[in-house]
């Protein structure tokens, strides 16, 4: 009787341990893809697309899930996203512009950061349009987050009104 007991205890426990990561080379792995803007003038960013896919605006807190993002389920040297974004300057009545003039597109081929497991994928855009893309189960608050802080930006500091802590 006990050694009946020990065997479902055994099998059941083996049967908890978490899944073997498949060695399928082309297995892909999904999560959400949240991007965020360090520009530090008040610029924005208005859409972002990574792999042709996304359309939301980053945010300056990285508060905003922008899309869903397929990555290999294993990292590999060499491996690259497209990104594309439009920064814009910001409208004030004492310099009109049109879109078409405030706007421009930037697009570029992006390494991705080595990674083994991917929770949520951080896209952050950073002055003179360098990009990072890190795939990560930590944010950016973490202390052992690979990369850069959440951003902060004050679109109200050249207005002259609200508060700058």
């Amino acid at each position: 009787m006990h050694i009946a007991a020990l065997a479902a205890a055994v099998l059941t426990l083996t049967s908890c341990k978490p899944a073997e990561r498949g060695s399928d080379p082309n297995a892909r792995v999904g999560g959400s893809l949240t991007s965020m803007d360090y520009e530090p003038t008040d610029t924005y960013v208005e859409v972002v697309y990574v792999n042709g896919r996304g359309g939301d605006s980053a945010g300056t807190g990285g508060s905003t899930v922008l899309s869903a993002i397929s990555l290999p389920q294993r990292w590999h040297p060499g491996l690259t996203v497209r990104v594309k974004w439009r920064r814009c300057r910001a409208f004030y009545a004492d310099r009109p512009e049109t879109e078409e003039e405030a706007c421009r597109w930037i697009e570029k081929d992006v390494p991705v950061h080595p990674y083994t497991y991917v929770g949520r994928t951080w896209l952050h855009i950073f002055a003179d349009d360098e990009v990072l893309v890190i795939p990560s189960m930590k944010g950016p608050n973490h202390p052992d987050y690979p990369g850069a802080e959440s951003p902060y930006k004050s679109f109200n500091k050249r207005r002259g009104i609200g508060r700058d802590d």
